[in-house]
């Protein structure tokens, strides 16, 4: 780990030097982040719609309807995991994500599968932490839900909850409620709620795991760095078809290696 995080560290080293040659890299310090399977290790939001159900929650969905969807839609299954949770009270979601981040079990146990619980991944919070430093806006943009999101990124990874983000329901009276607040951060949704605080602002890192954040790395500045976290190999090559030209992509594998490669 400690030799990826060196090999990352060089990369915004060199965006550094040349930030700080007047007119050679005209951008603003901005970096955006995935949440699940990048800055964690797991799915936060997978993770507390399984411990809502394990503890006997009522929420109209159940495991299998989710696992059923995600094999055919992702987007339409992250949507209701969220949407099921309409009537919760916003602490008792918080309170779930709490207990979730504290188990020591490495899976949460259901009558159809283990579901892994979710850790931060050690070498995001080192390198958050460096960004931070350095004085980068850093935003956090997830596909679960958005106090879950909030919650995790304020706690483990120092970042303001203002600049993170998730699926979010409209909140009555301290409850959730089924109405889901555009746009939603799944796909180009993720693009598009960037844009409305930074507008044509170029982030010169982002970092996710999944394919279906393609629009997310296509945001990146031209002589930026974009961070590829995901195992699976189809994912990675629909992502290399969609990279823009000269787009440098950082892949940070399971070994303690890692390499960039510009397309």
């Amino acid at each position: 780990m400690n030799s990826i995080l060196e090999q990352l560290k060089r990369r915004v080293a060199d965006l550094e030097e040349r930030l700080s040659t007047d007119g050679a890299l005209n951008a603003d310090r901005i970096a955006v982040f995935d949440l699940d399977g990048t800055l964690l290790e797991g799915d936060i939001g997978e993770a507390v719609f399984a411990y809502l159900l394990h503890q006997g929650q009522q929420l109209g969905w159940t495991w299998e309807d989710y696992q059923r969807t995600l094999r055919t839609h992702k987007a339409r299954a992250y949507r209701a995991v969220v949407e099921a949770m309409a009537g919760m009270e916003v602490e008792a979601v918080r309170e779930a994500t709490r207990s979730v981040m504290s188990l020591e079990k490495t899976n949460l146990a259901l009558h159809s599968s283990p579901v892994r619980t979710p850790k931060p991944r050690t070498l995001f919070v080192e390198l958050v932490s460096f960004l931070a430093h350095l004085q980068y806006r850093i935003y956090v943009i997830s596909a679960s839900n958005h106090i879950s999101v909030q919650h995790i990124v304020g706690e483990w990874f120092d970042i303001p909850r203002s600049r993170a983000f998730g699926i979010e329901t409209r909140i009555i009276n301290g409850r959730l409620t089924s109405e889901l607040i555009e746009p939603v951060p799944i796909g180009i949704g993720k693009a598009d709620l960037y844009k409305r605080f930074e507008g044509r602002n170029k982030p010169l890192i982002t970092a996710t795991d999944s394919r279906i954040d393609s629009p997310l790395l296509h945001l990146t500045h031209t002589e930026g760095l974009s961070i590829w976290v995901g195992e699976n190999q189809l994912d990675f090559d629909v992502v290399m078809e969609r990279a823009s030209n000269g787009q440098q992509i950082c892949v940070v594998g399971t070994e303690e290696e890692s390499k960039t490669d510009q397309y």
